[in-house]
């Protein structure tokens, strides 16, 4: 329950850099650097700081990682562990808000039910669900979902 206290107090905190100046900014320099630059933005210093943003989000998420679990290894290091977060982004939608949470809920859900149809395949179905994503919609789980909203309203209208 605390974590789940820390994850809306940090993605409300989230929302609103997202919709403020400085998330324009951030925003802007992921399209064109060099653009940004010429218009006057300190490119530099919003990349230091969206990365120490970063960093405190990550060190967060550690701290509330070793509370829960109650002790800490090197597997808390282990490459599966950051290509599952990756795959949860990616699954989510990337560039997305939202995409975070969608992806960690659709891949949880998926390793618990997969991993009991077929425990030894589990990470085979979540590959080949990925492929379909990435070839189906660009902006992941999201992306179809509004992709499907879009479609439908214009069946309507």
């Amino acid at each position: 329950l605390y974590s789940l206290a820390v994850l809306a107090l940090l993605f409300a905190l989230a929302r609103l850099i997202v919709a403020s100046p400085f998330g324009l900014a951030l925003r802007g320099i992921r399209a064109n650097a060099r653009r940004m630059h010429a218009l006057g933005t300190p490119v530099r210093a919003r990349l230091v700081a969206a990365y120490a943003l970063s960093a405190a989000y990550a060190g967060v998420a550690g701290a509330l990682l070793a509370q829960t679990t109650q002790f800490v290894s090197l597997d808390v290091l282990s490459f599966q562990r950051s290509a599952e977060g990756l795959l949860m982004l990616v699954l989510g939608g990337l560039g997305r808000l939202y995409g975070g949470l969608l992806g960690a809920v659709v891949f949880v859900v998926a390793h618990h039910f997969l991993s009991e149809m077929t425990p030894q395949f589990w990470q085979f179905w979540i590959g080949a669900a990925l492929v379909v994503l990435t070839i189906a919609g660009r902006g992941g789980v999201l992306g179809l979902l509004e992709a499907l909203a879009a479609r439908l309203r214009r069946g309507r209208a």
